[in-house]
């Protein structure tokens, strides 16, 4: 134990990669892909303005989970919003991260006891000092996203089909977006993880921001 009484991470497990393939053996899954590696190697040495873009299945969501609950167990401290195309699909994403903390033995001294929140929508982990904002919370893009502070913004699919048909909605798309730099702590990251669905892609529009 240190100091801050919760475990020490042990160092093998402060790279991202060895710590999915922890994850990725409990699930049942086979040993994570090159490119899943490969993304998890870009994720250890984030910039602060980041894009993931890659074909479905490659298992962004699944390897964006690993990565919110491998930040909590470096700095428990760490506040993370995460964004998706719909406020059930960031749902699901936080009941997952929720479900990894509670099955994997290495991470179960973050769950809290009854004075904290633990919901699918805001949850706190236990080593967390008192705070306006959740250690985990999930918005959809056209939800309240001012009113909380986050040290990581996760954009996970919020393109879809129903939200960038047409250039009047991927507009829209792209103003809901700037509201990230009201939310985002001082030296903050914000990181989009999803799949272009078209050539106007609103993720094609993020390098002119300096991503």
């Amino acid at each position: 134990m240190n100091d801050k009484n919760y475990p020490e991470l042990p160092k093998q497990l402060h790279d991202l990669r060895n710590f999915v393939y922890v994850v990725w053996e409990h699930l049942g899954l086979p040993e994570p892909t090159e490119a899943q590696y490969d993304i998890c190697n870009y994720l250890n040495n984030l910039p602060r303005r980041a894009i993931i873009e890659a074909f479905r299945g490659i298992g962004k969501s699944y390897l964006s989970a690993a990565y919110v609950v491998h930040q909590l167990m470096l700095d428990p401290e760490m506040k993370i919003m995460v964004v998706s195309a719909s406020k059930a699909r960031a749902d699901d994403f936080s009941t997952f991260t929720q479900r990894l903390i509670m099955e994997l033995p290495m991470c179960q001294y973050l769950i809290p006891d009854s004075s904290k929140r633990w919901s699918k929508i805001a949850f706190d982990v236990a080593p967390s000092g008192a705070s306006g904002s959740a250690s985990v919370k999930s918005v959809g893009i056209t939800g309240q996203l001012t009113g909380s502070r986050a040290d990581i913004i996760l954009a996970d699919d919020i393109e879809v089909p129903s939200n960038s048909l047409t250039q009047g909605m991927r507009d829209k798309l792209g103003e809901s977006i700037k509201e990230f730099e009201a939310v985002l702590k001082p030296n903050g990251k914000i990181l989009y993880l999803g799949t272009p669905q078209c050539e106007m892609s609103v993720y094609n529009t993020l390098m002119d921001r300096g991503y």
